[in-house]
């Protein structure tokens, strides 16, 4: 009997921390969303593009929504401009050795643009091959991107 149960125990343990740590990814994309949604709000209005710093300005309201739940150095943006939604074309991230996004940049453009804001964070698993099974890519990490894409209003 307990040579059964300790047989059991171990992929049973798994799918446990598996369901908890999917549970996380969830959340922290349903954050990530909402704090992208949040900030995107300031470059939509022109209140990032006419501030002193527009990444940093960018960067503070987004981290504001954020709880205090994460580190925001964490946190990768990539944010471009085109002439209209047709244009848009955006890479796919690529990371280097370290894990970090190595092609993004923040050029969010004029007035009466259209702007793409990406944010990146990777979500590192502490159940094994867990990332792995979801074809997460390297390690045992998953890319947790949240999007947003619109026309700036003709701000002054």
């Amino acid at each position: 009997m307990t040579l059964e149960y300790s047989i059991l125990l171990l992929p049973a343990l798994m799918i446990l921390f598996g369901i908890f740590e999917m549970g996380m990814v969830i959340f922290e994309n349903s954050v990530v969303e909402g704090a992208t949604r949040d900030a995107a709000r300031r470059l939509r209005t022109g209140q990032a593009q006419t501030s002193v710093d527009p990444a940093a300005n960018f960067r503070q309201a987004f981290c504001a929504s954020l709880f205090s739940l994460y580190n925001c150095a964490s946190f990768t943006f990539d944010v471009r401009s085109f002439g209209d939604f047709t244009a848009i074309a955006l890479p796919a991230p690529q990371f280097d050795a370290q894990g970090n996004v190595s092609n993004a940049q923040f050029t969010p453009g004029g007035a009466g643009t259209i702007t793409t804001v990406r944010v990146i964070y990777r979500h590192v698993f502490a159940t094994p091959l867990i990332g792995s099974l979801m074809g997460a890519g390297t390690g045992n990490t998953l890319a947790v991107t949240a999007t947003a894409v619109f026309k700036t209003e003709p701000y002054s």
